[in-house]
């Protein structure tokens, strides 16, 4: 536009802005916040001369401002993350080189390492085949030495059986009276002491379980001994109760009744049973001086003095009792 049509607000306003910026130095810290502020200063004059436009124009420069104002504090708060960002970028680069240093060296002694390893694998190769083939000629000169020994060895055995043939020949020849010598094989008599020891370990094992099995039983003949020395014990205090009733019953009291004959029996004769109790009770009722009611005590002292007279049982009935009996011993 000419200089000669502009406006006098214009021309205030351009010469304001030159003067200002002309001022403000390019060097300083906040050089574009000044220059920011010269124009928001500049734009304010102008909508103070448009007293119509004013309200829309302040509206606008006050939203450009808070904007301006968001963004600059946006750019604050940001400011020290990126400086933070920044130093970790480059602490993170050092260390990356670092490591790359040190992996790029590891590398190295690793290939160095494994190059090595190559050729200790080689060598113990080398070193394996040649030790098979030692192991190999190894095993057919034990082989070979093995069948000279067995050889050796069979042949050995062959000479002392001739040997000892021949001894046997010549002794025989020297000595033929002494036909009854002992002049058996040593392999025979070894045979023989390994089945007497056998059969010691059997008859010692057979001990041992009789022993284990029978240790609470009492020989035969000590139970026979104790048995007939029972019933001798027995007959004789059965002797002498009997002796006692025959001695202690009244003769004034000629007849007893059944169930009196009956306790009688028991108390002479315990070891007999129910059947031999009322067998004697039946007899000595069908007797002449007896009766369905009454016995005559005659035939009772005659029962006593029969059982006296008969003395202990003999020996044979003990013993037949003590087989019918175990002759296991009781705790």
């Amino acid at each position: 536009m000419p200089a000669q049509r502009k406006p006098q607000l214009l021309k205030q306003l351009e010469s304001y802005v030159h003067k200002e910026l002309q001022i403000i130095s390019s060097s300083e810290p906040q050089f574009q916040e000044q220059r920011l502020q010269v124009y928001q200063d500049a734009f304010g004059c102008f909508i103070k001369e448009f007293k119509t436009y004013q309200p829309l124009l302040s509206a606008i420069k006050r939203e450009y401002e808070n904007t301006i104002a968001y963004q600059q504090d946006q750019i604050r708060e940001l400011e020290p993350l990126r400086s933070h960002v920044r130093s970790v970028t480059e602490e993170c680069e050092r260390k990356v080189q670092a490591r790359w240093e040190e992996e790029r060296s590891e590398i190295g002694a690793l290939k160095t390492e494994k190059h090595q390893l190559q050729r200790v694998i080689e060598a113990m190769k080398e070193k394996e085949t040649a030790t098979q083939a030692v192991v190999e000629r190894l095993q057919s000169d034990l082989s070979a030495q093995y069948l000279q020994y067995r050889e050796q060895r069979d042949a050995r055995q062959l000479l002392i059986w001739q040997i000892n043939d021949l001894t046997r020949g010549s002794v025989e020849e020297e000595h033929p009276a002494d036909g009854n010598s002992d002049t058996r094989d040593p392999v025979q008599l070894q045979l023989s002491l390994k089945v007497c020891r056998r059969d010691l370990t059997t008859a010692q094992e057979e001990l041992t379980r009789m022993k284990a099995e029978y240790w609470d039983l009492v020989p035969r003949r000590n139970w026979d001994a104790l048995e007939q020395t029972h019933q001798q014990n027995l007959s004789k205090v059965e002797s002498d109760h009997l002796s006692d009733l025959i001695d202690s019953e009244s003769p004034e009291k000629s007849t007893l009744t059944v169930q009196e004959f009956r306790m009688a029996l028991r108390t002479a004769f315990p070891l007999k049973s129910d059947e031999e109790i009322n067998e004697l009770v039946t007899s000595a009722q069908s007797d002449p001086d007896g009766s369905d009611d009454s016995i005559s005590s005659q035939r009772l002292h005659s029962l006593l003095a029969e059982s006296v007279e008969a003395g202990p049982p003999a020996l044979e009935e003990s013993e037949g009792q003590a087989a019918e009996n175990p002759v296991q011993a009781t705790d």
